[in-house]
This record gives structure tokens, sequence and C-alpha cells, in this order.
């Protein structure tokens, strides 16, 4: 979690909002939070191939990582940028993003050298509070094995069984947070 609460600053962009969130992460330098760009792309694919392969292999066996991080891999970063909101925390360098489509988190990871940090946490209160600014009352997403009691650490309710890659669909009643949780 963020130790201190930073600017948070809203601004036209074309017809989305543009949100920049600074803070201080445990122990760490300044971070912000700002929209994905498209020099983005090669460093947020990268922390997406690697938080796959390094974080979810005790949940998963390794070939099913791989098969995971290879899905969709090619235009994955760039397709999620052109049609959905990407956001991505920055500490020098990216080391985080999540994206939201309308009510959904349609993506979180984070650099593996930064898990455990409070970064996840600090990119899903975000997204949360994107989703509730934009009207909806209720976030959803889709947890992998390994992801799944953080979310549920964070209020998320399982709302039906896995599909059959294992994604486990999700969902947190919004309405009944403060905008500080």
């Amino acid at each position: 979690m963020m130790g201190h609460r930073g600017l948070t600053a809203y601004a036209a962009d074309g017809l989305r909002p543009r949100l920049i969130q600074t803070g201080r992460l445990r122990g760490s330098d300044l971070m912000q939070i700002r929209r994905a760009e498209a020099a983005d792309e090669e460093a947020l694919a990268s922390i997406r191939r690697r938080a796959i392969l390094a974080l979810a292999v005790p949940a998963m066996s390794r070939e099913q990582a791989e098969r995971w991080a290879t899905r969709g891999a090619a235009d994955r970063v760039a397709r999620a940028m052109r049609e959905h909101d990407v956001w991505v925390a920055v500490e020098g360098a990216a080391i985080g993003w999540v994206e939201v489509d309308r009510d959904r988190v349609a993506a979180l990871y984070v650099s593996p050298s930064c898990s455990r940090r409070g970064v996840g946490s600090v990119l899903l209160t975000f997204a949360e509070t994107s989703i509730r600014s934009s009207g909806y009352t209720t976030a959803r997403l889709e947890s992998s094995q390994n992801a799944l009691d953080y979310y549920l650490r964070r209020g998320y309710l399982q709302c039906g069984p896995a599909d059959s890659d294992g994604a486990w669909p999700l969902r947190k009643d919004l309405a009944a947070v403060t905008p500080n949780q």
C-alpha cells in the first residue's frame, strides 16, 4: 500500500479522463500511476510474461504457465491500450500495469522483483476507483488460481466455477467501499 497518498489529478485526454497518482510504496522511491503509452508496450509485455512465469508456477505447471504467457502475447498489450484503459505503475521504470474494461479489471500484472511491496494493491485500488468513477457499482474480474486468495482478501467474491483455463470469476460491490479502501 502507499504509505503516503500523493497528488491525484484529473485532466481531459480526448474523451477519457487522465488520472495521475503519485505516492510512496513501503520503503521505496516515489511511484507514479499514469496512462500507458505506445512506448510502454514492450515493457508491459515483459512484465506480463515474467509475472506469469515467476508467480503462477506454484499454482500451475510450468507448461500451463508457458501456454498462458504465450497466449495472445504478440499483440496483447497493444490491443489492451487500443481498446481499454491501461494504467502503468512507474518507479523510474514500469513496474506494473492494470487494464480496465468498463466494469472489469481485465489484467493486473506486477514485475516479480516488485511483488509483495503493495504495487498490485495500489493498481487494484486505482482500477476500482476508475470503475466507480465511471458509474459502475460492481467490479468484475477473472482470477488465476495463484491470485485467487489475493483478490478474496481484498473483498472479491467468487461468482461461479473456474472456466476451462482455470480462471475464477469474481466480483466486488464497490458501492459499499469507501474511496480510500
